[in-house]
This record gives structure tokens, sequence and C-alpha cells, in this order.
């Protein structure tokens, strides 16, 4: 179980934090989001206001007071202090690696012969899968793109650079554990993998994009596609541009005879396998419109009314 930190007996430890702070471009991420993402304990206020920059510019005595009249004991500056800390050492990596990026005459920043990379290989998963369509939370999303690490192989470079001394937490670590050691299974659980199939894939991209919706939105999902919540949408859009060559393939199937339930059944999740299906039928091509009844001659028509 986490425990708090005892708050500084000086101003020193609290300075030197907020100095260091003042200067990272997450000053403005809520800090609940912050902890989430490393492996220290919860911060217990969850507001877009309460981040770093509520506090940083405050000195020692004040920044007490500001925790009291948030109801938080003076200890939680001990948290706090951790926090900005921890956060700034998960942060330097990020750029460091894209300092390397940047140098044409670094061809050697992204090590292919890490062991990340060549589980990346090993599974065909490729280094371009945008980490805006994976299930990591917005929070882990939001401190990579920060610094344009927006990409499955960005990801790796980066946790292959990442000091042993950062422990991170929430689904970054998930995500570092589970390629570590090829899980399949809890690769799955963040990104579009089919157990036992190389690569990844489109249906299973959509279910993960799809699995936060609750019984009722299912059902309006499956009855009416554009029930679906607008960013879901969206997603799906991005997930199809993404997947275009499988989502042709599934059109093609379609076309020749098959089923949306039959393309999405590899899922083996009845209760997604109808939404996935159904946000699928909002991208198959308008079915073509009934061929007109010829006309008839005139002739046709006299003898049409006499008879």
């Amino acid at each position: 179980m986490f425990t708090i930190p005892p708050a500084p007996s000086d101003s020193t430890a609290w300075d030197k934090a907020r100095a260091a702070f003042a200067q990272s471009p997450l000053v403005d991420t809520p800090l609940a989001t912050l902890a989430q993402d490393l492996d220290v304990p919860p911060w217990p206020v969850n507001s877009p206001d309460e981040s770093a920059a509520a506090y940083i510019y405050l000195p020692y005595t004040q920044v007490v007071a500001a925790l009291a009249a948030r109801g938080l004991p003076p200890a939680q500056l001990g948290q706090l202090i951790s926090l900005l800390n921890d956060t700034n050492a998960f942060d330097q990596p990020f750029g460091d690696m894209m300092d390397d990026f940047a140098a044409p005459a670094a061809p050697g920043a992204i090590d292919l012969d890490s062991p990340l990379h060549q589980n990346l290989e090993k599974l065909e998963l490729p280094d371009d899968f945008p980490l805006a369509l994976s299930a990591l939370s917005s929070g882990t999303i939001r401190l990579f793109s920060i610094e344009k690490v927006d990409t499955l192989g960005g990801f790796v470079a980066f946790a292959s650079r990442l000091s042993q001394a950062v422990i991170v937490g929430g689904d970054f670590r998930e995500l570092l554990n589970a390629l570590a050691q090829k899980d399949e299974a809890g690769l799955a659980k963040l990104l579009p993998l089919r157990p036992g199939a190389p690569g990844l894939h489109l249906p299973e991209s959509i279910a993960l994009a799809a699995r936060e919706l609750n019984e009722a939105a299912r059902a309006a999902v499956i009855k009416t596609p554009e029930a679906a919540p607008p960013e879901l949408r969206a997603k799906v859009s991005l997930i199809i541009s993404y997947f275009a060559r499988q989502h042709a393939n599934i059109v093609s199937a379609v076309a020749a005879g098959s089923t949306l339930a039959r393309e999405v059944s590899r899922l083996h999740n009845p209760v997604l396998e109808p939404v996935v299906a159904a946000l699928l039928r909002a991208h198959l091509p308008a079915p073509p419109a009934p061929a007109a009844a010829p006309k008839k001659s005139f002739l046709e028509r006299i003898f049409a009314r006499s008879s």
C-alpha cells in the first residue's frame, strides 16, 4: 500500500523540485494524470486545474497553505515533491531521445538490436502504428504526444533508452512488460493484436475502441451506427484509414457474399462482435440502387389498360 512521504523540514527540497519542474512541458498537466502513469500514490484531487502550475510558483509556506485550502495535510507536500521529481526523471529521456532523432548523423538513435525492437519484429507489429489508436490511457498518450512520440516504434525506442532508475506504472508498464515478455494476451489488452496471428488487425482495433461502451450504448450502435459517440466514430474513421488494405479485403469479401458477422467472428467476443460489425457497416459502400423498370411502349400501355 502506498504511503505519503513526510513533508521536508525546510524549503530546500521544495525549491529544488519546483525550480526543476518549471520548464517542463507537463507543467499544466493535471497532477492526477501524472500520478496515474508513474509508480506513485494517486493524487487525491482530480481536476483539470489541479496541475503543477497551481503550486510551483508558491514558496514553501504558501504551498503548504494552498494544500491546506484543498483539505490536504502538510505531509501531502512530500508526495507532490516526489511526483514532480519522478515526472522529471520520466520526461528527461524523452528530451535526450528526441535530440538524437533530430541529428542526421545518428542513424542508431533507434536501437534495432534492442530486445524490445526484436520482439516487435518477431510479433510482426508495425513501427508506424499510432499510439492514439491503442488502448493506452489518454494520460499516457498525452505524456508521449508532448514530445512527438506517437507511434509504437517511438514507444519502443523510448522504452529501450529509459533509465533503469525510473519506475513507471499504469498502462505504460503493462505495455512495456507485455512486449518485453512477448505476452500476446497482455499485448491484446492494449493493442489490436490477435493472439496466435502475426501483426495487428482491423476488427480488434475497433473492438478496443468500442469496449468501454455500456450495454445501452452498444444496443444503440448495433441498431444505428450513427448513434455511436462522435469521438468513437472519429476514431473508427482513423482506424479504417490506417488499416486500409484490411478494410478493402473486408469490402471485397462482403461483396462476394460473406457477412460482416463472419468477418468479425475471430474476435471470439459475442458482446462486441455485433458492435464492431455495425461500426464497420457504416464504412461499407452503399448498395447499388435497384435498376429502374423498363418503360413500356405506347402499345403495351394501351393493351395493359384494356386487359
